[in-house]
């Protein structure tokens, strides 16, 4: 399995909590461009990044029991990242590396399955995320589902603010055929919870 490591993250000094959620918004409309491998490194890391290196169990948001059930995985399409080849990639947070699951860009497919959402196929990269339910329900039974979505809730949010501190876009989607989009992830045992679309917005004034 190909390991690819990513950038640290580093940390924006002037730009301010109070901004991000001011400018947070949801972008639909994407221009077909290339974003970096910096931009899906500060991403991921904001969405699960471990910030307790020592112990690693501290990540950038918190967890019912620190038991991490999200899972992230990236959708990759042609020519949509810089040094990032076309795939579905699985996002390692205690190491800070992509693992590349697949070479196929499955953009058209994932946009087929998300009840034909076109936008989807301008992003740059797709994220889903994705979660092991078990790991919550063996601590607290029944309620396992209700901690899974507040973590998941608190990740898309950390995903939002990122993308406002790096001048891009996007939208998290709750539309779609959970099993196709199991089938194009290879992830049989865990349950999509959400996607998000990156990009770079089509309007330039998004952010002004």
């Amino acid at each position: 399995m190909k390991t690819i490591k990513l950038p640290s993250k580093q940390l924006n000094e002037k730009t301010s909590l109070g901004y991000t959620l001011e400018k947070r918004g949801s972008c639909r409309y994407f221009d077909k461009g290339t974003l970096t491998l910096k931009d899906v490194s500060n991403i991921l890391w904001v969405a699960q990044g471990v910030t307790d290196k020592q112990k690693n169990v501290r990540r950038t948001v918190a967890s019912a029991g620190a038991v991490y059930p999200i899972e992230l995985y990236v959708s990759v399409r042609e020519e949509g990242v810089h040094e990032l080849q076309p795939g579905i990639y699985r996002y390692n947070s205690e190491e800070h590396n992509l693992q590349k699951i697949a070479d196929s860009d499955i953009t058209g497919k994932l946009s087929a399955a998300c009840f034909n959402q076109k936008f989807i196929e301008q992003a740059s990269f797709n994220i889903l995320i994705a979660s092991d339910n078990s790991k919550t329900e063996e601590l607290y039974e029944e309620r396992g589902d209700r901690y899974v979505f507040m973590e998941a809730g608190a990740t898309t949010q950390n995903i939002y603010l990122e993308a406002v501190e790096l001048n891009i876009g996007t939208v998290v989607i709750g539309a779609f055929d959970d099993q196709k989009v199991k089938e194009l992830f290879e992830i049989d045992k865990l349950m999509p919870v959400a996607i998000m679309p990156v990009g770079t917005p089509s309007d330039k004034k998004f952010y002004i």
